[in-house]
């Protein structure tokens, strides 16, 4: 009986803990950076720099556009995106992008967010640069116009392998969409493949919480990519794993990403396009 009893509310407790959770600007990724389980904001590779270390963009010259649009059919949440990344000129490098992220409210309506970020960033030497960031975030219900800063430092150890430091939303806003974190994070390039991970949590402000991302994306030729990650996620107890397929042509670049959570934690489908301009 009283394993019955036990089975009754494992059953029962499921649906809570297979609750999704609403999207985020956390889960508002381009499909590469979703693909690999959410590891970006050190690479310094993509124009989603904005959203990331600010410092990473200005290790490498690029100027890039990229789009980018998900849903997750669980939580019934979508978004679409885009960010510019002007890093040609390391000795001043800028990025900004642009998210519009709409969750079900339950009541057949939804909630809207507008979040922009813009980042600066300039190299010091030929290993080191520094970088300064701003967010804005504009929520409908409940209503949110809040502002907050981002900082970082970024190290080219050596050409395959790199190092970064960030602290976001350093100005507390009091509002937990913008809660503050401080983040290490490495990139390494071992012939055709790239590894990345990256760890944030707040600190001083009760136990640590961490937001794990690794991932990987493996290169076959010049024109196709795999991907694979995981992401962990302390502060909400959920656990993802990641996939993604990328192409590669001319100076453009299309991508899929797929994000599965364990235990019913969302399903999120991405699609991007990357185009490099220089």
């Amino acid at each position: 009986m009283n394993r019955l009893l036990f089975l009754a509310s494992l059953l029962l407790a499921r649906p809570l803990l297979a609750a999704p959770a609403p999207l985020d600007f956390d889960s508002a990724r381009g499909a590469r950076e979703v693909g690999m389980g959410g590891t970006f904001r050190e690479l310094g590779i993509g124009a989603n720099a904005a959203d990331g270390n600010p410092a990473a963009m200005a290790l490498f010259p690029a100027f890039q556009l990229e789009f980018g649009g998900g849903a997750d059919w669980k939580s019934k949440g979508w978004y679409a995106a885009g960010w510019a990344r002007d890093s040609t000129n390391q000795e001043l490098s800028g990025a900004y992008s642009i998210h519009y992220i709409a969750n079900d409210d339950g009541n057949g309506g939804h909630v809207g967010q507008w979040a922009h970020s813009l980042s600066l960033a300039t190299k010091v030497g030929d290993r080191v640069a520094f970088g300064i960031g701003g967010r804005w975030l504009i929520q409908s219900t409940p209503h949110i116009n809040a502002a907050s800063m981002n900082l970082g430092m970024s190290i080219l150890v050596m050409p395959q392998l790199t190092l970064g430091f960030a602290a976001y939303n350093i100005i507390d806003t009091h509002h937990p969409e913008m809660s503050r974190s401080f983040e290490l994070g490495f990139g390494l390039m071992l012939g055709p493949v790239r590894l990345a991970s990256e760890v944030r949590s707040d600190i001083g402000r009760g136990p640590l919480q961490p937001i794990w991302n690794s991932g990987l994306e493996l290169f076959l030729g010049r024109s196709f990519i795999l991907r694979g990650g995981w992401e962990w996620r302390e502060p909400v107890q959920q656990n993802f794993v990641t996939a993604g397929l990328g192409l590669v042509f001319d100076n453009a670049g299309l991508d899929i990403g797929w994000r599965h959570g364990l235990a019913g934690a969302g399903d999120l489908i991405v699609g991007g396009l990357r185009i490099q301009l220089q």
